[in-house]
């Protein structure tokens, strides 16, 4: 089966809903998104890898399909150390033993963690998508993160849902070229309906407490210089979240690493053959 069909599974007591691509029987690739985004970003990417791979792309929590935090509990639900955890439960639950694993942005970051740490003998091959060890610590990417913030915490909604469309065409106007095509299926994919009938972003306005508030204890570049599997880096030429010194800096620790700058700002869609093929050589090494 190669059609995308959607998933539901239910890890430590969140019912997630993920894309799933492919031929079961066939090598998983975990991909994960943003922090507002929802996996169905990785459609163009999955279409691509589902001859040969068994792709699956979860919402986390909070996102997309998938549950959002009781009230009072979104410091606490959608805390990066949860986002970890929720993804080895995905892992757990679905068995899967050994994966490649494609992470934009804070996925990039918990996959980073995660092959470091939890899930160090289970992650196989890692693609970070346009992020490094700790964004918040670089002052070059202050402004970026600024205004994922600025963004992220009233979103607004729309009656109509191609005014949604205008509005995510402006937002994630750094992403790299989308068809009109690709715009459509992003805001289908990542449209909730309001309680007066309109359309909003498809994530928890709350997403963004503990980004604000939760203090990292382990140090992000001790665990990047502790990964030891096949790496690639994509970087945005104009990103404003992946700061040039960063990324020279990441090779610099680490240089055995695949790296490929494009041309996008934040982030990469994962959409065009200069994009695509780099992550297909790394699964194949």
């Amino acid at each position: 089966m190669t059609r995308r069909t959607d998933e539901f599974v239910t890890v430590d007591g969140v019912e997630l809903h993920y894309s799933a691509w492919g031929d079961p029987s066939d090598p998983p690739v975990v991909c994960v998104h943003g922090l507002s985004r929802v996996g169905r970003d990785f459609d163009p990417l999955a279409r691509e890898l589902r001859e040969d791979y068994r792709v699956l792309c979860p919402d986390v929590q909070g996102r997309g399909l998938s549950e959002w935090a009781p009230e009072g509990a979104a410091g606490e639900w959608y805390a990066g150390s949860r986002l970890a955890g929720t993804l080895v439960g995905f892992f757990d639950e679905l068995g899967i033993e050994a994966a490649r694993y494609v992470g934009t942005s804070m996925g990039g970051q918990l996959g980073m963690g995660l092959a470091a740490g939890p899930l160090e003998d289970r992650i196989t091959h890692l693609v970070m998508n346009d992020v490094g060890p700790a964004p918040a610590d670089d002052e070059d990417a202050r402004e970026g993160i600024d205004r994922l913030v600025d963004y992220l915490t009233d979103p607004p909604a729309f009656d109509r849902l191609t005014e949604l469309e205008a509005y995510y065409r402006e937002t994630y106007s750094t992403f790299s070229a989308m068809t009109d095509d690709e715009w459509r299926v992003f805001t289908v994919g990542s449209a909730r309906r309001t309680a007066n009938g309109g359309f909003a972003p498809a994530y928890d306005p709350r997403v963004v407490e503990p980004l604000l508030t939760e203090e990292i204890e382990a140090d992000p570049w001790a665990a990047w210089a502790a990964i030891d599997v096949p790496t690639l880096v994509l970087k945005g030429e104009r990103s404003d979240i992946l700061a040039d010194e960063t990324f020279e800096e990441m090779r610099e620790r680490r240089p055995e690493i695949e790296t490929v700058v494009v041309d996008s700002g934040h982030a990469p869609s994962l959409n065009v053959p200069e994009q695509v093929e780099p992550i297909r050589e790394l699964f194949e090494r």
